[in-house]
């Protein structure tokens, strides 16, 4: 199959986030199958034009902005993806996020190429989850105003025109699934879910690199560790884990917390921290790059992701969970899909930190029930959601869609 991915981003641009983890695993697992994988994307920051990474043809579109679909995007998108299928047809169109130009899909569908869109997540998840960074922050009220614009460009301009034009949608999660009839008025037919996978041979429970990192942050033996590992920004609610710790440590006294991540609620995290005199016990270990992310994991006691953003399905969470670790997490967006409460996880209200110290505390207190818990996280991941799962899973609906277009193609 001759597969092109649009995305405004790629691994090959040198950001980590969870878009970047899941198009290059699926790119790489493609075409690690046999199929021909091209990707087009927005311009990278060095200015090259493009390169061959895992097997996968990357393009770099020059006069667009660097992982933003504005500007030039739809254009320069339009036009290379013409010039590429004019040399050698592909057999799909698929898209990360809902930013592929819909000149594009109707040049794609009037030669019978489906369009496929994967999805993570809505603008308006966006919006609700600007407006819950505001309250729980209490501050950022004045900027609402210019996110809700945002918001009415994105859903109008892109998500609605796309989702209705396109052949197929592909939700990470449950919940996204649900979302996607609501807000952009498909039918539910349309859309398939298809849950993000993680590496289970990579993320796995780990002694050795245990000790290792927690040698390096001067962690001891009988310290408890809690593990924050994503990016920090006021979305991520740390802040609700920051204050939570004071009330932790009064009953068990030798935790210490790792943030694992950067972003730009770092400093406001570090002032929080001293404000509340938890200097040695909050440590800011910078970015950890994807590859050593599971060292880190493995060095935990638990994993928190207190979150206040709509999540789709978090890598890191997943990653967590293979390294079977017990973990805490919000109920919001779709995390419910992959944790179930009491059973793989506990889950918390959103931006609750006297629920999510109950919780920490839970699971300090009982190991018994932190053993069964972790126990079952790992069986969760590695029955539903690999790598193997999500790759064959995307293979299932580009298939579905080619013979869909197959059949249109006999009746007319």
């Amino acid at each position: 199959m001759r597969i092109c991915l649009v995305s405004v981003v790629t691994y090959g641009h040198g950001i980590k986030g969870g878009m970047e983890i899941h198009g290059r695993i699926l790119t790489r697992e493609l075409a690690a199958r046999g199929h021909d994988v091209t990707v087009i994307s927005s311009r990278h920051p060095s200015g090259q034009e493009s390169e061959r990474l895992e097997g996968v043809e990357i393009h770099y579109l020059q006069d667009t902005a660097f992982a933003s679909q504005k500007r030039t995007w739809a254009s320069a998108c339009d036009r290379r993806f013409r010039e590429l299928h004019q040399k050698h047809p592909f057999d799909i169109l698929c898209c990360q996020h809902m930013v592929v130009p819909t000149t594009l899909i109707d040049f794609a569908r009037q030669r019978d190429v489906p369009v496929v869109v994967i999805t993570e997540g809505l603008a308006g998840w966006v919006l609700l989850s600007e407006i819950r960074q505001a309250i729980s922050h209490r501050k950022g009220y004045g900027q609402l105003g210019r996110r809700l614009g945002a918001f009415l460009y994105y859903y109008l301009g892109w998500e609605l025109p796309v989702a209705r034009r396109c052949d197929a949608l592909i939700a990470v999660s449950n919940e996204v699934a649900r979302s996607i009839p609501r807000w952009c008025g498909v039918s539910p037919r349309k859309v398939y879910t298809v849950y993000n996978g993680v590496d289970i041979q990579a993320f796995a429970p780990d002694s050795e690199t245990r000790e290792a990192v927690r040698r390096q942050y001067q962690v001891a033996p009988e310290d408890r560790l809690i593990v924050f590992l994503s990016h920090v920004t006021r979305q991520k609610g740390l802040h609700v884990l920051i204050h939570c710790l004071p009330d932790v440590l009064v009953r068990q006294g030798r935790v210490k917390l790792l943030v694992a991540g950067e972003g730009d609620y770092v400093e406001g995290a570090k002032r929080l921290a001293d404000s509340l005199g938890l200097g040695s016990h909050v440590i800011f270990a910078g970015h950890v790059p994807h590859e050593r992310s599971a060292s880190y994991l493995n060095a935990a006691d638990l994993f928190v992701l207190p979150t206040l953003r709509q999540e789709g399905m978090p890598f890191a969470l997943l990653e967590a969970m293979a390294c079977q670790k017990p973990v805490v997490a919000s109920r919001i967006g779709g995390i419910p899909s992959v944790v179930e409460d009491g059973v793989n996880g506990l889950l918390m209200v959103p931006g609750n930190h006297v629920a999510l110290k109950h919780a920490i505390l839970r699971l300090l207190d009982d190991q018994g029930l932190a053993d069964r818990l972790s126990h079952q996280a790992r069986e969760t991941v590695t029955r539903g959601y690999s790598i193997d799962t999500m790759v064959e899973g995307t293979l299932k609906v580009f298939e579905e869609a080619i013979e869909g277009k197959r059949v249109v193609g006999l009746r007319s």
